[in-house]
């Protein structure tokens, strides 16, 4: 029995940037902030004792660190555009009593995903995103939904043991 469907989500680059952050895995987004910090303090180290090649190296540290999801996200994009030939495709998520489906028009293609896989919910300002035990991720705008069917969904999950978590990002 189908709980609740959120219709037209689009992939594409300007969604998936908000979301790109949630994409890596825990450990690689603490080293990412352990290296901006320890780039940071290097900096300006070096501007104080007068090392203006190690300033230069420590900036553009600071830059490729900065750059780590805007590249994730452009790659993704990328493959998205390789295999099906357009830079977006928008899908519908459709909630059932026991699964999670995606439905995906432009390819005619379904996938779902069983609640006992689903290991946590993020949910931010725009989006709701959701992860497999397996990493698989999927998110829905939440302009597609309506807030009585967001909190509906968080009741539900929360029904369903599986962690809805509210991101700062």
């Amino acid at each position: 029995m189908e709980i609740l469907t959120v219709k037209n989500n689009k992939m594409d680059y300007s969604t998936f940037k908000k979301v790109s952050f949630h994409f890596f895995p825990v450990f690689y987004t603490l080293f990412l902030i352990v290296a901006f910090c320890l780039s940071w303090i290097t900096l300006f180290m070096n501007l104080s004792a007068g090392h203006v090649i190690y300033s230069v190296i420590s900036v553009s540290n600071l830059i490729l660190i900065c750059s780590q999801p805007r590249r994730l996200s452009k790659k993704i994009i990328k493959q998205l555009n390789k295999s099906l030939q357009t830079n977006y495709y928008i899908y519908d998520l459709v909630f059932y009593e026991d699964k999670l489906t995606t439905v995906v028009d432009s390819v005619e293609n379904k996938a779902s995903i069983k609640y006992t896989n689903i290991k946590n919910i993020i949910e931010t300002k725009d989006v709701v995103l959701f992860t497999s035990n397996a990493g698989f991720k999927i998110y829905f705008e939440k302009k597609n939904a309506s807030n009585e069917d967001i909190e509906r969904l968080h009741a539900f999950f929360d029904t369903q043991n599986i962690k809805w978590k509210k991101s700062i990002l």
